[in-house]
């Protein structure tokens, strides 16, 4: 037996759990997600007059949207709320248009350099604190305790839907819940790129985070995310509760879940962002969350708290291995392509009909189970639809397997910066109602 032999059946081996692995928790967390909606529709309605609602904006050179994301936030039905717009060092009109929309309701913090552009989590803890000591310390706001002051973090393309906030404070009425995602949509679903980034988000959501969300396991993502401000300042440094992370919400999440906070998912409510029309600008974005997730991997000893046990602790592991198994899976299937056409070694056993059908059943299975979760509720037109969206996104899955490679390499480079995804103009902005004009 040479070595290189031997290199191959580990390899196999390796990433044959890989797949299993992957395929099996696909279908608990189906499972789950049934339960946790089942239990979502007994638990009673929410006030969110209850609560303080602090919108954070951050904003980089956005003067196509902000407008349109502050007037969309205006029109969110929200009793007591606050908009914060960071504008982060910008040098297009973006000041400008700020200035033409003032109003009570809307603080803009002006960040420049040298302390500007220097990442989403630095500008959002430098929010957090002018929050803290200046926001809150008022006359106005002084009675607001930290359990009942909700950050929701809403990206400068975010529309966010008018009526999340009685839909995420029946999340918050659980008083262990310290951060709540909101469904993330995609609004210009105008090519087949977009239209298949709107699956990915409601696979993401309706699968994988629902279905951590039965024991409280659900990771933050960014654009639409909420965290109640007493479970920010438990995790909370010097600097302010965001880390310098690529992905900063899912080490965010990492660490609140530590702490002993539940993260849920709110699959009632949602908001809506820009999607990509450009596979190298989508290449990068993705390329980016993936060198993040890789080094939030690094933090996995953070598993280990005692607030985390059992089932929690096996789902947020599995969570943080995801792009470990991708990079598996994926070197795996190069290596047999390899072999199949330079060694002649068949790529599927043609000559065990069970065998293939097995591997074909793990390579389409979590996909498939994945696009059924649009099924839900709708009867057999969901099913159908669901039926056709499969072999779409089942390409589009496999378009986005060099996204894994790139992470890593950008990892091993030790690559740090990142260039910013550009945005396009809004083709029916909002007026000062939030209604499209």
């Amino acid at each position: 037996m040479t070595p290189l032999y031997w290199i191959a059946f580990l390899g196999y081996y390796v990433a044959l759990f890989s797949v299993l692995l992957g395929a099996t928790w696909t279908v608990v967390l189906y499972v789950a997600g049934n339960r946790y909606l089942r239990e979502w529709d007994r638990r009673p309605e929410g006030d969110e007059s209850e609560y303080l609602w602090v919108f954070m904006v951050p904003a980089l050179n956005e003067a196509v949207t902000i407008a349109d994301s502050v007037a969309r936030l205006r029109a969110v039905e929200a009793t007591f709320r606050i908009i914060i717009v960071i504008n982060d060092g910008s040098d297009d009109d973006t000041a400008a248009v700020l200035e033409r929309i003032d109003g009570p309701d809307l603080v803009v913090l002006t960040r420049v350099p040298p302390n500007a552009r220097k990442g989403k989590a630095k500008a959002l803890n430098n929010a957090y604190q002018y929050l803290r000591t200046e926001v809150l310390a008022t006359e106005r706001y002084r009675h607001w305790t930290d359990d009942k002051v909700i950050l929701g973090i809403v990206d400068a393309d975010g529309r966010l839907d008018a009526l999340a906030p009685s839909q995420v404070c029946r999340h918050f009425d659980i008083p262990r819940v310290g951060g709540v995602q909101a469904n993330v949509h995609i609004y210009n679903r105008d090519s087949y790129l977009t239209r298949m980034q709107e699956l990915e988000f409601k696979v993401f959501g309706g699968l994988y985070q629902v279905g951590r969300s039965r024991w409280g396991a659900g990771f933050m993502g960014g654009n639409g995310q909420f965290n109640r401000l007493a479970a920010l300042a438990s995790v909370a440094s010097e600097e302010g509760p965001w880390s310098d992370y690529l992905t900063e919400d899912q080490e965010l999440g990492l660490r609140l879940l530590s702490r002993g906070w539940f993260g849920e998912q709110a699959n009632s409510t949602f908001v809506d962002q820009q999607g990509l029309n450009n596979l190298r600008r989508l290449y990068r974005q993705r390329a980016r969350w993936m060198q993040g997730n890789l080094q939030v991997v690094a933090k996995a000893w953070r598993l280990y708290a005692h607030h985390l046990s059992g089932i929690r602790r096996i789902d947020a592991l599995i969570s943080l291995l995801l792009p470990i198994f991708n990079l598996i899976v994926g070197t795996a299937v190069v290596a047999a392509l390899a072999l199949w056409v330079f060694f002649g070694v068949p790529f599927l056993p043609l000559d065990r009909v069970w065998l293939t059908v097995f591997f074909l059943l793990l390579a389409i299975g979590p996909v498939s189970i994945g696009v059924m979760v649009i099924a839900r509720g709708r009867g057999w037109r969901g099913g159908l639809s669901a039926v056709v969206a499969m072999g779409p996104y089942l390409a589009y899955t496999w378009l986005m397997w060099p996204v894994a490679f790139l992470g890593l390499y950008n990892t091993l480079r030790r690559k740090r910066g990142w260039v910013k995804t550009a945005r396009e103009a809004i083709v029916t902005p909002a007026t000062a109602d939030g209604s499209p004009t």
